[in-house]
């Protein structure tokens, strides 16, 4: 599956969120989180108020990299999504995502394939984790 922009891919993301058959099950799901730092661009808040980040980019794996570190803050798991072919050049490159506690899926078709798990955290900004709930609950 090809996404000529990023909004495409996130629209499919919430699209493949939304069905409950994705390995966060149910979940719900907000867009455009903004806060001081910059902007996630897909929420997704699951069982016992489990936040997941997802950041999205067509190409750039390293900017979304860091932008999902970034997220980790708030967040008690944080993705990079790219499309298939970028995520399996990013691939090569697990042990920056390891270093990070950063999570890698792609969207193909209708999967989203998990190619790393990131690990559970604690956010280290317990305030920002609390307005990124109310931001996903207010939709």
């Amino acid at each position: 599956m090809t996404f000529d922009t990023e909004q495409m891919l996130v629209d499919r993301l919430l699209l493949l969120l939304e069905t409950d058959a994705t390995c966060w099950g149910p979940v719900r799901t907000t867009s455009e989180f903004f806060y001081s730092r910059g902007r996630t661009d897909v929420l997704a808040l699951g069982d016992g108020d489990t936040l997941i980040a997802f950041e999205a980019k067509l190409t750039d794996w390293k900017t979304a990299l860091q932008q999902a570190y970034r997220n980790t803050c708030f967040a008690n798991s944080s993705y990079v999504v790219l499309p298939r072919a970028t995520a399996l050049t990013a691939r090569q490159y697990l042990g920056e995502f390891q270093k990070r506690g950063v999570g890698l899926c792609y969207v193909d078709g209708e999967d989203v394939v998990v190619l790393h798990e990131s690990p559970l955290n604690k956010p280290l900004e317990p305030w920002l984790a609390s307005e990124a709930i109310t931001a996903v609950a207010q939709g």
